[in-house]
């Protein structure tokens, strides 16, 4: 049945660390690469840390995966992403984003940012202004830190 549907948004707080019995998102995209109607494929939110390398190579068989990565990062400082608990260093990330416009030098990336963590001095805040400039994000979700029970 058509249901005039072209465009799918597969949603979660970390989706790419979907894992079902080794389905992972990965193999849910190329899935939906099948169905005739659909023309996009999208998803969000992921996490570093969980940008695993059959996602990556999705990216150059899918011809439906739109080429925009939402890939919060939180900060450029590695210091600032160790006291927030993140489980990826800027190393790490940067290689992401690397791999990723290898294969398509026309992806866009989208992030988060928090600013004025505890411990964040002006150097870590240059940090993150100088990632901004080196990936050239095209959105960004950015907010100044703010203490919450618990």
């Amino acid at each position: 049945m058509d249901t005039g549907t072209k465009e799918i948004v597969l949603l979660g707080q970390n989706v790419n660390a979907y894992n079902s019995e080794g389905y992972k998102l990965s193999n849910l995209i190329l899935e939906i690469e099948k169905i005739s109607g659909i023309e996009r494929v999208r998803y969000t939110t992921s996490h570093p840390k969980d940008m695993s390398e059959d996602l990556i190579e999705v990216y150059k068989a899918s011809k439906k995966l739109m080429p925009l990565v939402h890939l919060p990062v939180q900060s450029g400082s590695d210091k600032v992403l160790k006291l927030m608990n993140r489980k990826h260093t800027i190393k790490k990330y940067l290689e992401i984003y690397s791999k990723l416009k290898k294969i398509n030098p026309d992806i866009q990336f989208s992030s988060d940012f928090i600013v004025a963590y505890p411990g964040e001095n002006e150097k870590d805040f240059n940090y993150t202004l100088k990632l901004i400039e080196e990936v050239k994000f095209i959105n960004s979700f950015s907010f100044i830190f703010s203490k919450r029970p618990g």
